[in-house]
């Protein structure tokens, strides 16, 4: 026959049970908050990406809906304002290209002594 227990040994064998489960149960609530962490500065860093790139396909967006807009109002002018418009752009393109052409070389002189000092 098994020797009866006591009350004081009960209640330390209850204890040290409630104990280990208390230990367990607290082992897994940091496990799994360590995991939602983890999960949530995966998340965070996706959404931070993700953000980023709607914003630089907004502003791709945007320059291709001014460039459309441009484009139609080009189109939509009349013969000879489209040809005046052209024969503008054409004189001003080879007014720059003729000043880089001519000062070029001094503003890359500059640019190296710049680089110098």
């Amino acid at each position: 026959m098994s020797k009866a227990k006591k009350p004081n040994e009960i209640r330390e064998e209850v204890r040290k049970q409630m104990a280990a489960k208390y230990k367990q149960d607290v082992e897994s609530w940091k496990k799994r908050s360590s995991d939602n962490w983890n999960a949530y500065v995966k998340a965070r860093s996706e959404v931070d990406r993700l953000s980023e790139e709607n914003s630089k396909l907004k502003e791709q967006l945007a320059a291709q809906k001014d460039w459309i807009e441009r484009l139609m109002e080009f189109i939509d002018m009349p013969d000879e304002e489209r040809h005046d418009a052209v024969q503008k752009y054409i004189k001003e393109r080879q007014m720059s290209e003729d000043f880089r052409a001519m000062f070029g070389p001094y503003f890359q002189l500059l640019n190296r002594m710049n680089l110098i000092f």
